[in-house]
């Protein structure tokens, strides 16, 4: 009988140690009670009492009267290295965000890498909240990142993985859950940037190329333009303001250009559409900043390598939104850590301000 009760006080101590290790609960946080331990583990109250007196005598939790057994800053120290995992839903991530993910993704792991921090992706294809639980218990996650590019997360789905306690951040403006911060580019200022800049070159007709209602990144944009319009006197006419659907980005760019009452500034407010809509401009030999003023949207790291790079047009007559995958992944990584420091802090909603870029320069 005491061989077992020692056997019991060891395993009881291991799952509490092993909980601290993967920062579920962290320093200066208390373990659960004795009787919630007993519960949890199917122990009685003297091993659950015995198990923590023991992580006490090697540093890893202090007692203190009339409130419990609180992690240490040895016990802190004595965690498994940070584990940061992607939660990812990016199913035809290419049409939406193309090789921004690819960026943004080395961005986060460049910066977890200097922090020591180690990071790996689970890709959620629709497994239960439980099968997920299991998989980021087995990576031994301590921090979550989740991205859902086409927002097919189901209702739920990020309350219940927030409940696990790690910290947590979304990536996309439909992620919304409790105790689950949001990093991202602040796109209704971005798009109202463009407006005004349209708006003090003269321009009153002002149109619209690209995706509009088909996701709350594009809601934001409209919402952001329309705005600045409206503010500026402008009556918002959104029959302007539509996509034009053919099988290729190059053949839409040329049937709205075609249009007869296209106005001459327009919004093009996504990655691709401004460099499709430049392209066909060239093919039918309309002359940019008279015949077409165009603002586009890029990312900073992405201007020169890519998004000028075969339209030098898009430097020289068209001016551009852009932002900065650094200051994304600095901020993510920053809130994490903020919120490993301090888990009760509310869930924040961080919006990064976006620039934007003159034509010629």
């Amino acid at each position: 009988m005491i061989h077992k009760t020692k056997k019991d006080v060891a395993a009881v101590a291991k799952a509490l140690e092993d909980r601290i290790s993967a920062g579920q609960v962290r320093e200066g946080n208390y373990l659960p009670s004795v009787r919630e331990v007993s519960r949890e583990l199917g122990c009685a109250s003297l091993t659950a009492h015995r198990a923590m007196k023991l992580l006490a005598g090697k540093g890893l939790v202090a007692a203190e009267p009339r409130h419990g057994y609180r992690v240490t800053g040895s016990g802190a120290a004595g965690r498994a290295q940070e584990v940061l995992v992607f939660i990812e839903d990016t199913t035809s991530y290419e049409g939406l965000l193309g090789d921004i993910y690819e960026t943004q993704q080395a961005v986060l792991r460049r910066g977890a890498l200097a922090r020591g921090w180690i990071s790996a992706s689970l890709p959620y294809t629709g497994q239960a909240v439980g099968v997920l639980t299991r998989q980021l218990q087995e990576m031994r996650a301590s921090a979550l990142i989740f991205q859902d590019v086409g927002e097919r997360f189901p209702p739920g789905l990020l309350s219940e993985l927030t409940a696990l306690g790690l910290p947590a951040v979304g990536l996309d403006a439909s992620c919304v859950a409790p105790r689950l911060d949001v990093v991202m580019r602040d796109e209704a200022h971005g798009a109202a940037l463009a407006a005004e800049y349209l708006v003090e070159r003269g321009h009153r007709r002002i149109g619209w190329y690209g995706p509009l209602g088909m996701s709350s990144s594009s809601l934001s944009r409209f919402a952001g333009a329309a705005e600045a319009l409206v503010a500026a006197g402008l009556d918002l006419d959104t029959r302007e303001w539509r996509s034009v659907p053919s099988p290729t980005e190059d053949e839409a760019a040329r049937a709205f250009l075609q249009r007869p009452d296209r106005p001459v500034a327009v919004l093009a407010l996504w990655q691709t559409a401004a460099r499709s809509l430049v392209r066909a401009a060239r093919e039918m030999g309309l002359k940019l900043g008279r015949d077409l003023e165009v603002v586009g949207w890029a990312l900073e790291e992405h201007f020169e390598r890519s998004y000028v790079r075969d339209c030098p047009e898009l430097r020289e007559s068209c001016a551009c939104v852009t932002w900065s995958m650094a200051d994304v992944g600095r901020t993510v990584l920053a809130r994490i850590a903020e919120r490993r420091r301090e888990p009760d802090l509310p869930a924040a909603r961080i919006l990064l301000p976006m620039k934007l870029r003159e034509a010629g320069k």
